[in-house]
């Protein structure tokens, strides 16, 4: 019998503990970020934007929050692709930074007539490549603190901080027939390159490097789909000064005077000076975070 009791006892306990145990584990599953959490964030706006051109024939026409900025003919602070790091401080306070970047670069090669090979050879047909080759780079770095409200799977967003951003476009040639005492203004494919004294354009820099600092706020919301996983949406208020360094043309050419083939350098542009002021998706207006 006191076997018996003794069971009947052990069972009862269990059974009394099963709530409390299911309760407990229902308490474990955390969908919002705790102190300590690591987060990584990617834009999703060049995601639907791809989508979207699929569907598209005017590609491009139409631009959303995250796509480059162009003060002037420059991209500067906003790249097409960003990605963003936070560190939570508190269950509500966090660090944050953001990244984008962008480097393009791209070649155009042309047919132009041998000089050499016609000289020896008026019925020679052999050609030469010249090339131009166009480079583009850009990119923002945001990095400050936010803080965020609401106990659930919904989160508000309010933070703010620091912006850098920076751009640089050059423009380079490359010829096939090289300029020579004899030959002082050698075919080209690229003719509205060369000067009326026979120069012709090694590159090109328009504006120098553009630089771009100022700072930053953002308000958003964050809506956690699964445990430690957000779909977010921002929209910034932004200020921030742009100064870029004159710009100039390298070129090469016969030198009459001195009788050699020389490199000069010219001044096109005195820099340039900007201020914006307004509301934008600097950084990324939709975006999939996860916590670690």
């Amino acid at each position: 019998m006191r076997k018996h009791i003794k069971a009947i006892a052990i069972g009862a306990a269990l059974l009394a503990g099963y709530p409390a145990s299911a309760a407990d584990a229902a308490k474990e599953t955390v969908y919002t970020p705790e102190q300590g959490d690591i987060s990584f964030g990617v834009d999703l706006v060049p995601l639907f934007r791809t989508i979207g051109d699929a569907f598209d024939n005017h590609k491009y026409e139409t631009v959303i929050g995250g796509t480059p900025f162009r003060p002037e003919g420059n991209d500067l602070v906003r790249p097409k692709v960003a990605i963003s790091a936070k560190y939570m401080l508190t269950d509500r306070l966090a660090v944050s930074a953001i990244l984008g970047l962008r480097v393009e670069s791209a070649s155009e090669r042309e047919y132009t007539k041998d000089d050499l090979a016609l000289a020896l050879n008026p019925l020679s047909e052999a050609r030469v490549v010249d090339t131009r080759k166009a480079s583009r780079s850009g990119g923002s770095l945001m990095a400050g603190v936010e803080y965020r409200m609401g106990q659930r799977r919904v989160q508000g967003i309010f933070g703010g901080g620091l912006l850098f951003g920076f751009s640089s476009v050059t423009t380079s040639y490359t010829y096939g027939n090289k300029i020579t005492d004899i030959n002082q203004r050698p075919s080209t494919a690229y003719q509205g390159q060369t000067d009326g004294n026979g120069y012709r354009t090694l590159s090109y820099r328009p504006n120098g490097p553009a630089f771009a600092l100022g700072v930053y706020g953002k308000i958003g919301v964050e809506c956690f789909v699964a445990p430690k996983i957000a779909l977010g949406a921002t929209v910034d208020l932004y200020l921030y000064g742009t100064f870029g360094p004159k710009g100039y043309t390298k070129s090469e050419g016969f030198n009459a005077a001195y009788g050699k083939v020389e490199e000069r350098t010219d001044l096109v542009t005195p820099g340039n000076r900007g201020v914006y002021f307004g509301t934008d998706n600097i950084g990324g207006s939709l975006y999939l975070a996860f916590y670690f």
